[in-house]
């Protein structure tokens, strides 16, 4: 038994359905050329738009982890100013208990 093709689908394609010649016209055929050429290029600036976000987001997390570091850096810097000036006034105390008087020492000359 060979496939029959229906009537319906026939009159699909036949003028008397609504569907024309006129839009199988060169320029109906150029809009859709020009409108799937436009999805690629929109396919392609995304493409380029996710690929630079994607660098953009390690850029993102390298110089979170940059300035956690730097932060942890200056608590270090802090605490150990803290320990210093400790010292340092343990030391003036220690000096001046015993009635020592040393010079002030002199800074670098800055180049």
């Amino acid at each position: 038994m060979a496939n029959k093709i229906s009537d319906s689908s026939n009159s699909l394609a036949s003028p008397e359905s609504g569907v024309t010649d006129s839009l199988w016209q060169p320029s109906w055929l150029h809009w859709l050329i020009s409108a799937l050429s436009g999805t690629v290029e929109i396919e392609k600036q995304t493409a380029r738009l996710r690929k630079s976000n994607e660098e953009l987001r390690k850029s993102n997390e390298e110089l979170r982890k940059s300035n956690e570091e730097l932060r942890k850096n200056g608590k270090d810097l802090r605490s150990e100013n803290e320990r210093l000036a400790e010292l340092q006034s343990k030391i003036d105390g220690s000096f001046s208990k015993h009635g020592i008087n040393l010079p002030l020492a002199s800074r670098p000359e800055q180049p």
